[in-house]
């Protein structure tokens, strides 16, 4: 299970750039980069966005940033957090908002590297726009997500199987976790 704590060093990060700096590291030293195991990094990544206190703009960033849309669906990701990154109604910046206005919100990205947000916040606007022509909602992926993650923390026995499972509608008999 120490696999999927992976991500508490990150906890105190306060900015992308410390984030991205730990990610890689933190990942291959649970043995859970997607070349070591490709099932582990999908485990690792689930729990980083359930589990993970970091703000919600913040969790999404640094997915957005870090990780390859050929090993995780960060669709998965943008289902689990848009609703709150949605909240804070961040504008788009004057140069692309006529481009990508109707996709939702920006999100307000903190590096000190300027390409780096632009990367991160173009990445968030491609990936809501490929759900507009999927023609799939951030409410199906929501819904993906807490499948996905309700299926990893029971086969994964954590704390929180029991809770996700209920959030999903299974009747409290049904829930059987150690």
């Amino acid at each position: 299970m120490t696999d999927l704590r992976w991500y508490l060093p990150l906890e105190q990060c306060r900015g992308l750039d410390a984030i991205r700096r730990r990610w890689r590291p933190l990942l291959e030293e649970a043995a859970s980069l997607p070349h070591q195991d490709p099932a582990r990094h999908h485990d690792a990544l689930l729990a980083f966005i359930g589990r993970s206190t970091l703000s919600p703009h913040l969790k999404l960033a640094a997915l957005l940033a870090c990780v390859d849309s050929r090993d995780f669906d960060l669709r998965l990701a943008l289902g689990a957090l848009d609703d709150q990154v949605s909240a804070s109604r961040a504008p788009w910046p004057g140069s692309v908002h006529d481009a990508v206005a109707g996709n939702g919100p920006a999100m307000q990205v903190a590096s000190r590297r300027d390409w780096l947000g632009a990367f991160v916040v173009g990445r968030l606007a491609g990936l809501r726009d490929a759900m507009v022509g999927d023609g799939a909602g951030v409410a199906q992926w929501q819904a993906e997500f807490r499948r996905r993650y309700a299926e990893m923390a029971l086969r994964r026995g954590l704390a929180d199987a029991g809770d996700a499972i209920l959030a999903l509608g299974a009747a409290p008999r049904l829930v059987r976790v150690k």
